[in-house]
């Protein structure tokens, strides 16, 4: 590429993507499966979505493109807009037609950590169509002989006024460079039809560009948890570390102890050891100790099992990291569910006066109001009122508390094995399923503990009772912690 032709690019870009507005980002809700078993909320609509396309890609950068790029990182990254302008955007310009409207895959840039693609809808006479009004009934990527790329099936739309762009997660169950992006519609507005494309794409230039190195660094955090930084991976379009958690010896028998003092809603099951419910959140720093913004909300992916009992493979994606600074990884918590009580009853009548409030071992729990409302959760049966129980909580570390029943099955079995969540209770004993509800942070009050405000729905509670109980068993606890190690960058070639 000329040195003219490298300029011509870069001003049709910086014109094209200060001229259209950002889009809003929208990511589908997931369910992740795991081997033997699952978790499921009742009272939650889940979507579930794939697609089929396939892409033909020949290098060239569009405005289009440096439109999109602009948007998802708030005109500040360029990460994808430098891929592009390095030649790694693809042209492709496949489309298919049905009941008077044509799909159009306009573009796609794909690396090792992630595949995005442009897609547009037009209806007979040329003119765009939303793009939210395809029905997108299938997406996936495979190899050339039609094996599924499984961790593809996860992925992100955003939407612009014309145009919608979709993220996969990158192919890493494969070696193949030759794949296939493959995308379906079968719906768009009230219309229904068939809107299939599968188009191959190749990912060897971006694995030629893109770079692993050793990080090899280790940590044992105070509740634990054994963290191995194994290695980073610079490629076009991102970072990733690569590393691996397992529990200490003495973290195992300790994860055993609060499992029995959790018995969840099945009184014939097992108590269930929570080995894998655990997360951990990261920053990057520059050498001034200034946050850089990261895109773990694309590539975030699911843990691999290495051996039993959490001991697993994990990896955090970021934006790429221009070579103009040094970067420092830091470790800034472990969010760890455990046993956490709450419990509060009341007279609802009692509201009339004032809030309830219960103050015990360090938590503050108000009740603030019980009313008969509108559904909060899409699931509930609209046409019924449903009991509301407005609550706030001060409470130390607690990031999280699951509103409805979590439910833990057995994938062989399809059996429940255990279930966890709010109960709600009557004077006579009768309890009563929550169906819907809201969690929010507002912020610390003055003794510093979390101010958190939750909303509790039942529509199986047709009218309020003399009594009520709450309680709950379980919360997620975030656990403040302070590791920072150097990352390792690429060196330029001379």
């Amino acid at each position: 590429m000329t040195n003219n032709l490298d300029k011509q690019i870069t001003q049709t870009l910086k014109k094209v993507a200060g001229e259209l507005d950002q889009p809003n980002f929208v990511m589908p809700d997931q369910v992740v499966a795991y081997k033997r078993k699952r978790s499921r909320l009742l009272g939650t609509l889940v979507l579930t979505v794939s697609i089929s396309c396939a892409l033909l890609l020949t290098i060239s950068v569009s405005p289009t493109f440096a439109a999109y790029v602009k948007s998802l990182f708030d005109g500040s990254d360029k990460e994808l807009q430098y891929a592009a302008q390095e030649g790694f955007s693809q042209k492709v310009n496949a489309s298919v037609t049905d009941r008077g409207y044509t799909l159009e895959i306009e573009e796609i840039l794909a690396d090792p950590m992630r595949i995005v693609a442009v897609y547009s809808i037009k209806d007979q006479q040329k003119n765009f169509i939303h793009p939210d009004k395809l029905h997108i009934s299938n997406v996936e990527v495979t190899d050339l002989k039609g094996n599924v790329i499984k961790e593809t099936k996860t992925y992100g739309i955003e939407i612009q006024e014309n145009y919608g762009y979709l993220t996969l997660k990158k192919p890493g169950e494969t070696e193949e460079q030759k794949l296939l992006l493959q995308f379906e519609g079968n719906q768009i507005d009230s219309v229904k039809g068939n809107w299939a494309l599968k188009i191959p794409f190749d990912l060897e230039k971006t694995i030629k560009a893109s770079k692993v190195l050793a990080i090899d660094k280790t940590y044992t955090t105070p509740q634990g948890l054994q963290i191995n930084l194994n290695s980073i991976m610079h490629s076009p379009t991102a970072a990733r570390v690569d590393y691996e958690t397992k529990w200490t010896e003495e973290a195992k028998k300790r994860l055993v102890q609060e499992s029995k003092q959790v018995k969840g809603k099945v009184d014939s099951a097992d108590p269930y050891v929570r080995y894998d419910d655990y997360k951990l959140n990261f920053h990057i720093e520059n050498e001034k100790g200034e946050k850089v913004k990261d895109l773990t909300r694309v590539l975030d992916t699911p843990r691999k099992a290495v051996g039993e009992y959490g001991h697993s493979n994990r990896k955090y994606g970021f934006a790429p990291l221009p070579p103009d600074h040094q970067y420092i990884l830091v470790l800034d918590s472990l969010e760890k569910t455990e046993p956490y009580e709450l419990g509060v009853s009341f007279e609802p009548k009692q509201l009339a006066e004032k809030p309830v409030r219960v103050d015990k071992d360090g938590k503050t729990i108000e009740i603030m109001s019980v009313t008969l409302d509108e559904p909060l959760n899409e699931a509930s049966p609209k046409n019924e009122k449903h009991a509301t129980i407005l609550l706030e909580a001060y409470l130390k570390d607690i990031s999280y508390i699951n509103l409805a029943d979590t439910i833990l099955m057995d994938d062989d079995t399809d059996k429940i094995i255990n279930r966890f969540g709010w109960t709600i209770k009557d004077e006579k004993g009768k309890i009563y399923d929550v169906t819907g509800g809201d969690f929010k942070m507002i912020g610390k009050d003055e003794q510093g503990r979390n101010h958190i405000r939750i909303k509790l729905q039942s529509y199986e509670m047709k009218e309020l009772p003399q009594k009520i109980s709450l309680t709950s068993e379980l919360a997620k606890k975030s656990y403040d912690l302070d590791w920072k190690v150097p990352l390792p960058m690429p060196k330029e070639d001379k």
